[in-house]
């Protein structure tokens, strides 16, 4: 088992040395806690490194702005980001395809923004929900066997809701996206800064928390 940075300092540190790179590395929280920035940190890390990633994104928010503030070669690292934007979740399953073929070792890091904003929509307007529920399903079995085999680290993000019941914060997707990943980190998000909190682990405590603040050139602990 190896390691790959997040990019940013206090989170190699917080996760003992970075993301592994044979597993699923899910990120969840509300709008606005830091989600992609987490993904566009990792995936100009990895690219500077001159090393392809696959980015899924599914909710239009890849920023060209954001990545020229986080690398000062840009031109190289562009290069090396190959974006997907599905609009429906019959285009995700369709790109799942492509990426598949796309595959090998010149690829350092596989990014999806978010797995559910197209699974949740389509949901909501199908009859056929042990159909979408087992293609996110195939979507996940296929990161999980990319992750293993090729040594190839996977970061997807994943939107939350508030169980009526419990008032807990609940991934969308449910056991299916929680059990595919080795890996969970919860954000948060409050006035001045951004929580992180350690969910699931193969090695390290769970619950183990740390603050953040997001900023020009990536990101920082707040400390205290």
């Amino acid at each position: 088992m190896g390691k790959v940075s997040s990019g940013a300092a206090f989170l190699d540190s917080f996760l003992d040395g970075g993301y592994d790179d044979n597993i699923i590395t899910t990120v969840y929280g509300p709008s606005g806690s830091g989600k992609t920035n987490l993904c566009l940190i990792a995936a100009v890390t990895m690219a500077e490194k001159g090393k392809k990633v696959l980015f899924m994104d599914t909710e239009g928010g890849i920023a060209i702005e954001r990545i020229k503030q986080l690398t000062s070669n840009f031109d190289d690292v562009i290069q090396r980001l190959f974006f997907f934007s599905p609009v429906n979740f019959s285009q995700q399953k369709e790109i799942f395809e492509t990426m598949r073929n796309m595959v090998n070792d010149s690829v350092g890091l596989i990014v999806i923004d978010s797995i559910s904003m197209l699974y949740r929509l389509e949901l909501g307007r199908s009859d056929e929900v042990f159909e979408v529920n087992s293609a996110l399903g195939r979507q996940i079995a296929y990161l999980v066997e990319i992750a293993r085999t090729r040594n190839i680290p996977v970061l997807i993000t994943n939107q939350v809701y508030v169980d009526f019941n419990s008032k807990e914060i609940r991934m969308v997707g449910g056991d299916l996206l929680k059990y595919g990943s080795k890996c969970l980190l919860e954000l948060q998000k409050f006035v001045n800064c951004r929580g992180l909190i350690l969910r699931k682990h193969r090695s390290l405590p769970e619950g183990i928390e740390a603050r953040f603040r997001i900023v020009q050139n990536g990101m920082e602990e707040v400390e205290g």
